[in-house]
């Protein structure tokens, strides 16, 4: 399984480009930067694309709910960027856009350290026992609402995961590992 996460924009990408209707390509074009930040850990952009007071929902694979307010949302992206976090990759296989927001839905690629998933109580992977120096991989079915806020700005996220991730870990291979790329490589 390889984890490529400049594969999460691509297809937000291609539609912002074939949009014409002016608020659904705004729209795309703040999903899509979104996206961008938020792998690359770029966190002063990635808050720029939502509302002054984003809420989020988080369905299926906690933390249920999600943070709500500034402040909160973020602290989640502080804490998920140092951790490593957004070296993900979602392959984006639907989107639907409106005046109400954005829908993506696709496959969610997501990296864990050993020690993490080790912290979690999983003690084995395949058969064997987690290696806390090892890389994992895992895939989730995943759909992402991205309502807007009004202005043309996101309101936050409601995400909702069909599968959970932590079911179907699989130990990476060092060059299937995600590599953090570099935002200027990809405006």
């Amino acid at each position: 399984m390889k984890i490529d996460p400049t594969i999460t924009w691509r297809a937000v990408e291609e539609a912002w480009k074939k949009e014409t209707n002016p608020l659904h390509k705004k729209l795309l074009g703040e999903v899509c930067t979104h996206m961008k930040t938020e792998v690359c850990g770029e966190l002063e952009p990635l808050m720029g694309t939502l509302t002054d007071e984003p809420v989020y929902h988080m369905w299926g694979q906690g933390p249920e709910n999600g943070p709500k307010g500034r402040e909160a949302v973020q602290g989640f992206y502080e804490g998920l960027i140092a951790s490593g976090g957004t070296l993900f990759a979602f392959d984006v296989e639907r989107i639907i856009v409106g005046d109400g927001g954005v829908i993506t839905e696709g496959t969610l690629r997501n990296c864990y350290g050993g020690e993490m998933i080790a912290a979690m109580g999983i003690t084995e992977v395949n058969g064997e026992p987690v290696d806390p120096n090892a890389k994992y991989g895992s895939e989730a079915h995943l759909l992402t609402v991205w309502p807007n806020a009004g202005d043309g700005k996101l309101l936050g996220e409601d995400i909702f995961f069909g599968t959970n991730s932590f079911e179907n870990l699989v130990k990476l291979a060092p060059e299937d590992e995600p590599v953090k790329p570099n935002l200027a490589d990809h405006i």
